[in-house]
């Protein structure tokens, strides 16, 4: 047995096998590391042990008792949860498995987006790699909030497995036979309004579904609440203008993806599912027509779209094109008034909500572009805010 400590936690390595032979010797083990820090907190890491016997649980049932608090252990195998959910200890203790480890070499990359990539590891299955440093809180967070979608009717992947990929995380997902639909609009530009327009209903048929603000954040609070941060980059006056800007926008429990765009949607025997809901919301559906703005509108507009992989494949036209169709399927309506509108409506939205870059992805937009898109969203207050002109 190894124990190591830091951050005032203890944690108690456990190895090989713990049954009649050695239950004893490793109880006065444990208690003794135990006593040593009586005050910090505890948990058992079982990545090596191999089995444990009823003698053994009754160590860790005495240990559980003596310290008086949560017992968390980590890095489970299989076959000893096993043992330990047919007794019962998994309701009794933090019982946490050991993530399984998957090498994405050979297999196909579907996928590529800001913070992760996605692979097919059979026909079956998809694999979501998350980029270096992403917390496993994080990954946890998002599967919980797919989860909450899938059964609030969105369409969307479940996910059933978190995986480790070399020094990352990942999450398996079940897409049968699910191909990138990004990849999909790239090879087939022939049939752009096709494809964009069947993007755009499927979108605001999703956007129409009623959730629980409970487990999806309200959008619009949220960007209130971050709006002091700002600071640094806006002056006082100006954080009141773009306060002003997200209180005009009516508050709705109707769901937002939150980064909905051509990269985060995959076609299933024809049906969109949407996948990457780590900044899902309730909401109104202006902060999720302001996704495709900023990946599709502004970026020819303040001349950064070479910064953007969404757009590797498509000209300047082909994105504006791209943005037409989205909002005119989305809105259903031709009329141009009503459109541009909507358009500078959500324009400066997508702008105000790109500020939030600045502070959290530092670095991410130059400066200069940062400035022109504050100033876009600072006009728009300035010029007199009018209700927004689409729900």
């Amino acid at each position: 047995m190894k124990t190591s400590t830091e951050n005032n936690t203890l944690t108690i390595y456990l190895e090989g096998r713990i049954d009649t032979n050695n239950a004893a010797e490793v109880e006065n083990e444990i208690m003794e590391a135990v006593g040593a820090n009586a005050d910090g907190n505890l948990v058992i890491d079982a990545e090596h042990l191999e089995y444990i016997s009823s003698a053994g649980l009754r160590v860790l049932m005495k240990l559980r008792k003596s310290a008086g608090k949560s017992l968390p252990i980590i890095n489970v195998s299989s076959e000893v949860y096993e043992i330990l959910n047919v007794t019962g200890f998994t309701e009794l203790l933090e019982v946490k498995k050991a993530l399984r480890s998957i090498n994405v070499e050979g297999l196909e990359e579907i996928g590529r987006g800001a913070t992760s990539q996605v692979y097919r590891i059979d026909r079956e299955t998809v694999l979501k790699v998350f980029k270096p440093n992403t917390s496993l809180e994080i990954i946890n967070q998002e599967n919980e909030r797919s989860r909450n979608a899938f059964v609030s009717g969105i369409p969307t992947a479940i996910s059933y497995d978190i995986v480790k990929v070399g020094d990352c995380y990942g999450t398996v997902y079940e897409l049968l036979d699910a191909k990138d639909f990004l990849s999909i609009v790239e090879n087939d530009k022939e049939h752009l309004k096709e494809h964009i327009s069947k993007f755009a209903k499927a979108t605001r048929e999703m956007n129409r579904i009623e959730v629980d603000p409970a487990k999806f954040p309200p959008t619009k609070a949220g960007s209130l609440y971050v709006l002091p941060r700002l600071e640094g980059l806006c002056t006082k006056e100006e954080i009141d203008k773009l306060r002003k800007l997200y209180e005009i926008i009516p508050d709705r429990n109707t769901f937002i993806h939150g980064d909905c765009h051509l990269g985060n949607v995959m076609m299933q025997n024809d049906e969109l599912v949407f996948i990457d809901l780590m900044t899902c919301g309730s909401g109104h559906p202006v902060f999720e027509m302001s996704s495709m703005c900023s990946v599709y509108h502004m970026p020819p507009k303040f001349g950064s779209r070479e910064a953007s992989p969404l757009l590797r494949n498509f000209t300047e036209e082909e994105s504006s094109e791209i943005w037409n169709i989205y909002l005119r399927s989305y809105l259903d309506t031709e009329d141009e008034e009503l459109l541009n509108k909507a358009e500078r409506q959500i324009t400066a939205v997508a702008s105000a909500r790109t500020l939030f870059a600045a502070v959290f992805l530092p670095g991410l937009i130059a400066p200069e572009r940062l400035e022109e898109m504050k100033r876009t969203a600072l006009d728009y207050v300035d010029e007199g805010l009018e209700p927004l002109v689409f729900d």
